[in-house]
């Protein structure tokens, strides 16, 4: 069991390194040219045209509020058809662990958005979007069962794909906020899925237990 889990521990390890680095990358504007030339590049002069209208809809179809919706109600049936209450444990560690670090990440950073906009929940770095949309997708894919298919993880990339273009093209995010919400949701993920609390939220509780119960009372 500890071999199956360090692959998933050392991602999360990685990903954590990688994150910090690109905080202070950003924190100290070296990243800022590049963005600004990327950002340039896809909304020329800041205005709304077809690329926009096409892609722009992604945002509000992929938000934060639909994705933890989502895992909360994949959580539940989990727990239902496993009859346990792990599974249920490991989607609220796992959304409010996410939720708690992209918010101490935003206010610590304070990052202006394109538009020089900071929210009063924070700053742009990093995107909120993209961390609720690999957690929740993510963590659905944890709960179906011990293992996931190399195959299954192909939905999670082309929705992260598609709602990455969408904040970009919309001038919603910058290109560096989009990759550390990648690299905070991978970090999340691996570090959580490498401990025994995923391996209790796939694991069926033994159907018997409540008569093996009834039986040694009754004795």
């Amino acid at each position: 069991m500890g071999t199956a889990w360090s692959r998933p521990l050392r991602l999360a390890v990685g990903a954590v390194t990688c994150f910090l680095v690109l905080a202070v990358l950003v924190a100290t504007g070296t990243t800022q040219a590049l963005d600004v030339e990327v950002v340039s590049h896809l909304r020329p002069r800041d205005a709304w045209g077809p690329a926009q209208v096409e892609w722009s809809p992604w945002m509000s179809r992929l938000q934060p509020g639909r994705m933890y919706l989502l895992l909360a109600a994949t959580s539940a049936a989990a727990a239902a058809w496993r009859r346990s209450w792990w599974p249920l444990v490991f989607g609220a560690v796992l959304a409010g662990s996410s939720a708690a670090l992209t918010v101490l990440a935003k206010v610590a950073l304070d990052r202006p958005d394109p538009h020089g906009w900071v929210a009063t929940s924070g700053g742009s770095y990093p995107s909120g979007h993209v961390v609720a949309l690999l957690v929740c997708l993510s963590g659905c894919l944890l709960l179906v069962g011990p293992r996931v298919r190399w195959w299954l993880w192909a939905p999670v990339v082309v929705a992260a794909t598609l709602l990455s273009v969408s904040l970009l093209v919309s001038a919603a995010h910058w290109p560096s906020d989009v990759l550390g919400g990648a690299l905070l949701a991978v970090a999340v993920v691996g570090g959580l899925s490498s401990l025994s609390l995923r391996q209790r939220a796939v694991v069926p509780a033994p159907r018997n237990a409540s008569s093996r119960g009834a039986t040694t009372s009754a004795s």
